[in-house]
């Protein structure tokens, strides 16, 4: 399926993909009984498909609104390309992600913040710095994650769909349990050997505490993160507008992106929009296809669309960066 210069795939390399996306934290021999490899060749093909860019990070996704953190993600409008906005946007302490585009907005930032008050604050400080070149800003709310597998790469795999709830439960982390988040956020293989060696700790108490923010919810789930780039594939976001949508129809257009094998992520959106929808396309001309066919079949509550390239992400780690662990599992 690869074309010349483009990485290739065997069954066993999809196969691997899919373990990782349901687990990313699955040890080699797990993954390895789960497929029929042994694990030594398990971890010779993970390590191959990292060096080859395809695996991007492996980590473990925190649920930021049981910590008593809403998230806000605020577009952004610039006269012309700014650095060191770029590099204050990266560095921000409270960003969960950044990402520069090409399109009618240039940037996103994601925070995550308390409150309204606190994003005021963050707005207010943004625009005192930054206010003579921002020209544009918008902020939205995402209230429901989609993550979907890479079909177009491994032919099928697990997807993902969660509600932002911000008024869950909070809970509270220990200054342990937060530098394990920092280091599982930044490695999800990182082992707890490793993990307990740098805090001190033993291993045991590290397993622990890992079962017990799973179990807690704290941790979501163990993730992946492939990179499209490496496909010849482009990541494009679309804005989505809806008319006369109830939630029945609202479903079924998510449905049918949920489905379709060049869909990577969908968001529903409390704001100027309805829905995010994240799609990976060889050129502009796949694109526009799929948007066609998105329109022909829900012309009837698409009242309108943007369509946003993705240059470049960046996803700081929310919990502090940690040492570098110096092996995986």
């Amino acid at each position: 399926m690869a074309e010349k210069g483009l990485l290739k795939l065997d069954k066993k390399d999809k196969a691997i993909m899919q373990q990782l996306e349901e687990n990313s934290r699955r040890s080699f021999s797990e993954i390895g009984r789960n497929i029929g490899l042994r694990s030594d060749t398990v971890e010779y093909r993970i390590n191959r498909l990292m060096k080859s860019g395809l695996i991007l990070r492996m980590f473990a996704e925190p649920d930021l609104d049981k910590l008593g953190l809403k998230t806000y993600r605020v577009f952004l409008k610039t006269q012309t390309d700014n650095p060191e906005l770029e590099t204050y946007l990266k560095k921000h302490p409270k960003a969960q992600w950044f990402a520069k585009f090409e399109g009618e907005w240039d940037y996103v930032i994601r925070y995550s913040l308390r409150n309204e008050t606190e994003l005021k604050k963050e707005m207010d400080a943004l625009m005192a710095r930054f206010g003579k070149s921002i020209t544009a800003k918008n902020v939205v709310i995402a209230t429901q994650q989609t993550y979907l597998p890479l079909k177009y790469i491994t032919g099928s795999g697990l997807s993902r769909s969660i509600a932002l709830d911000a008024g869950s439960e909070i809970a509270t982390l220990d200054e342990t349990n937060g530098k394990i988040m920092a280091y599982l956020f930044e490695n999800a293989r990182m082992t707890t050997i490793d993990i307990a060696s740098k805090l001190r700790i033993s291993p045991d108490s590290v397993q622990y505490r890992i079962k017990k923010l799973s179990e807690a919810g704290i941790i979501k789930f163990f993730g992946v993160y492939f990179n499209p780039l490496v496909f010849g594939y482009t990541r494009y976001k679309l804005l989505v507008w809806l008319q006369n949508a109830n939630l029945e129809k609202e479903q079924g257009l998510i449905a049918y992106c949920e489905q379709h094998q060049n869909s990577a992520y969908i968001n529903r959106i409390a704001g100027n929009w309805d829905l995010e929808l994240d799609f990976d396309a060889k050129n502009a001309s796949e694109l526009h296809g799929i948007i066609k066919d998105i329109r022909d079949k829900f012309s009837d509550i698409i009242r309108d669309y943007s369509v946003l390239t993705i240059l470049d992400e960046y996803v700081p780690n929310p919990f502090g960066k940690p040492e570098k662990s110096s092996h995986h599992s």
